[in-house]
């Protein structure tokens, strides 16, 4: 909850849609989505239900800001992140139901560190001040961190 899971990789989730972008920028684009930054847009311009396509693409990528540093920053972040968040999954058995047997819960709150390094990376390419940095990474952080 409170969080969206992107990811590179199918996690085999009943909601899950695949997004096709470049292979150069696909990471990137994961990193994006999966942060703060992302998750306040989705909070304000949504109906905070199942991440829909207009969100994705009414949300401004900032591609003229990403230089070759930027850009490897952001990959080796979003690498951590997906290895971050694949360690603190909690796989479930459930009885067997139109072929689902088992479904895996994403403790993203686990995460909340690596996303905020995606943030403090990607909030300057916005022209974000550090103030608002912070803002967007502490926004609703009770609902977000607390179990």
């Amino acid at each position: 909850m409170y969080y969206n899971v992107i990811t590179n990789y199918p996690t085999g989730s009943t909601k899950e849609k695949p997004l096709c972008f470049d292979t150069k920028i696909s990471n990137i684009i994961g990193a994006i989505l999966s942060s703060n930054l992302f998750w306040w847009y989705q909070q304000v311009y949504s109906n905070n239900l199942d991440l829909k396509s207009y969100e994705i693409e009414s949300f401004p990528i900032p591609v003229k800001n990403l230089e070759p540093e930027v850009l490897r920053q952001i990959e080796k972040l979003y690498a951590k992140y997906l290895r971050d968040i694949q360690k603190n999954i909690i796989e479930h058995k459930t009885a067997e139901y139109v072929k689902v047997d088992s479904y895996n819960e994403y403790k993203i709150r686990y995460s909340k560190p690596l996303i905020d390094l995606i943030d403090d990376t990607i909030c300057p390419l916005y022209g974000l001040t550090q103030e608002e940095i912070e803002f967007i990474k502490n926004y609703e952080l009770t609902f977000r961190v607390d179990e």
